[in-house]
């Protein structure tokens, strides 16, 4: 009888705190739909989110926790355009588990995806809305099954919404941005000598003033031209995705990475690069035909000649352009780049007296090449450590990649400052307020970026450099099965990421089975582990006591019955725990009789009480 009265209450008790659970997150979706004027179809997600908890928006932020999105089923005669959007402006805060700017609703919020009907008529939307919430103690993934029957005939058609202001504004920056590195790659010492003897190529012997503007202009455009096809080149590459691909695999950025190394050493004196000299000289011929023709070949010269020093300048335009946006994205950069870097030539051609206020050529130009080396030295770090993150190795950790910069910025101050020089460099007779405060700016971010090796956040940067939740992040492969061991602390127990082998493990060793629920996106679990699981009386118990399976509920790596192995465990957390929160952690045996717990957000003492069952 008392067997029975403890079953009993034991079953009340779990069944009550799976009632209390599923309604922590009292989240509401209600969705509806709008015929757009383009004949596409958008999805409209209003949610109204429980007091106390946040949802983190569709805006992805690289590092950050998992953004809302939908999964459209397979069985709707429809294609998504592009990911899920933010419906309505979401609030932003500095999360200090992930070091990072993150973006979520609270109380309400909207987001919107546009879908494209396959065929004309009425048709039937199924898909899950995928998305997170959090109150602090504790983080929830939810996944919202949702079906849809869109009226096509007679339905009112509401205007196809404009593109974001926001990826206007990206696109605006970007073309900026080609149109600066088009302005740098005038002043190396490539091109800025070149810029008297063109523009008296392009003038002399011309029979009049119009004439001398004309093949100014001509050159101009041919420039342009010349830069465009390069662009159109790659955009030919093939789709958006293609080219989302190409700016998070591993073979563009170890060759970008290749590439400005490769410069960065040959602008410091080491060597030059030229293309083929046949080229160069073919293109010359042509010029001394004179007319527009001529005009035209001084272009591909000019072009040619000056790759090895504008080589870089496309190289981090068209590395900027292929990760994701906009598929015309490098055909823009580059003609942008190409009508910058030909603006002085053409404007020289329309006032030739301008080139007597133009400064003389001199050891300055080689300062410039300089300065541009270190730049690329630390760009190509960021590539590399790309490459690193793809594949999860681990070399190079924030740390590392914080002393590299902080040791080249430091460089390049006392550069400046003379105290070290170049091959190339012309002596230094002293130092001039330009240099002193070039050297105080280089000097400043490195002593702004040295706190960063003792844990900083240094969010100005936080988007060029590895995040703080670990030395390095796996960006494309999912957890997989079996054993895995991580960098330092308690990520790096020996532990299990299926549910089989950890039983097993349990059942081999006689140690009991400590069971973590987490997420790759989970804040809250991050702060669990990095104060409660890392502190030495807890970490030695773990490491001594208990075989360590960590179940993460976003694991993508298929499963036959439950689509992913993230799903798998998320239903048994609920079967076996009656909770759908994480962090969440249990102590059972082999068998999966529960030994311990469950028990989430904890203190040291009570995490210590909760293993010394």
């Amino acid at each position: 009888m008392r067997t029975f009265l403890t079953s009993l209450i034991a079953g009340l008790a779990l069944l009550f705190n799976t009632s209390a659970t599923y309604a922590q997150d009292a989240t509401f979706v209600k969705t509806s739909y709008n015929v757009l004027s383009d004949g596409n179809v958008e999805l409209v997600f209003d949610v109204q989110i429980s007091d106390g908890w946040y949802m983190y928006s569709a805006t992805p932020v690289k590092g950050g926790p998992m953004t809302a999105n939908f999964d459209l089923s397979a069985d709707t005669p429809a294609q998504p355009q592009g990911a899920m959007v933010d419906g309505t402006e979401a609030h932003t805060k500095f999360d200090s588990a992930f070091g990072l700017e993150v973006y979520y609703f609270e109380g309400n919020g909207q987001f919107r995806q546009i879908i494209t009907p396959s065929a004309e008529g009425n048709f039937t939307v199924q898909g899950t809305l995928v998305y997170q919430t959090c109150n602090g103690e504790e983080c929830l993934i939810n996944e919202n099954d949702i079906t849809v029957n869109v009226k096509m005939a007679g339905a009112e058609v509401v205007e196809a919404p404009k593109a974001k202001k926001s990826k206007d504004e990206s696109l605006l920056w970007f073309l900026l941005i080609a149109f600066a590195a088009g302005l740098g790659g005038v002043i190396t010492p490539c091109v800025f000598p070149m810029i008297p003897m063109t523009v008296g190529f392009l003038i002399g012997g011309a029979p009049s003033k119009r004439s001398g503007i004309m093949k100014g202009l001509v050159f101009g455009l041919s420039v342009v031209l010349i830069y465009t096809l390069l662009g159109l080149i790659v955009s030919l590459f093939g789709s958006t995705a293609a080219t989302d691909a190409l700016g998070t695999h591993w073979i563009p950025n170890l060759l970008f990475a290749a590439l400005f190394i490769v410069f960065s050493i040959s602008f410091l004196g080491a060597f030059e690069i030229t293309l083929p000299s046949g080229l160069a000289n073919k293109a010359d011929r042509q010029a001394d035909k004179g007319g527009y023709i001529g005009a035209f070949f001084v272009a591909v010269a000019m072009v040619i000649v000056s790759f090895s020093c504008t080589g870089p300048f496309v190289g981090s335009i068209l590395a900027a352009a292929v990760v994701g946006g906009v598929t015309l994205k490098p055909i823009l950069g580059m003609a942008v780049f190409g009508a910058a870097f030909s603006l002085p030539f053409v404007v020289c051609s329309f006032f030739p007296g301008m080139m007597k206020k133009l400064p003389k050529s001199g050891g300055w130009l080689n300062v410039v090449k300089v300065v541009f080396a270190f730049v690329l030295m630390a760009f190509a770090v960021k590539f590399l450590y790309n490459v690193d993150a793809y594949f999860g190795w681990g070399i190079i950790t924030r740390l590392g990649f914080l002393a590299i910069w902080i040791t080249l910025v430091v460089l390049l101050g006392l550069y400046f400052l003379g105290v070290i020089r170049t091959d190339h460099d012309s002596p230094v007779d002293g130092i001039g307020w330009g240099r002193m405060l070039v050297a105080i700016a280089c000097f400043s971010f490195a002593f702004y970026l040295i706190p960063g090796l003792f844990g900083a956040p240094l969010k100005s940067v936080s988007g060029m450099i590895p995040p703080m939740d670990g030395s390095t992040t796996v960006v494309s492969a999912p957890v997989g099965n079996g054993e895995t061991t991580a960098p330092s602390g308690y990520s790096a127990l020996k532990s299990y990421n299926t549910l089989d082998e950890a039983m097993k493990a349990s059942e081999e060793s006689g140690k009991p089975l400590f069971i973590t629920f987490k997420s790759h996106t989970c804040s809250v679990c991050k702060v669990m582990e990095a104060t409660v699981l890392n502190d030495p009386t807890i970490l030695s118990r773990l490491s001594s006591d208990f075989v360590v399976a960590n179940l993460y509920v976003d694991d993508k790596t298929p499963d036959a019955e439950y689509k992913t192995l993230g799903r798998k465990f998320r239903q048994y957390e609920m079967e076996k725990f009656g909770s759908a929160s994480q962090p969440l952690y249990a102590v059972i045996d082999h068998t999966g009789k529960i030994l311990s717990g469950p028990v989430g957000n904890s203190s040291v003492e009570e995490f210590g009480a909760f293993l010394n069952f």
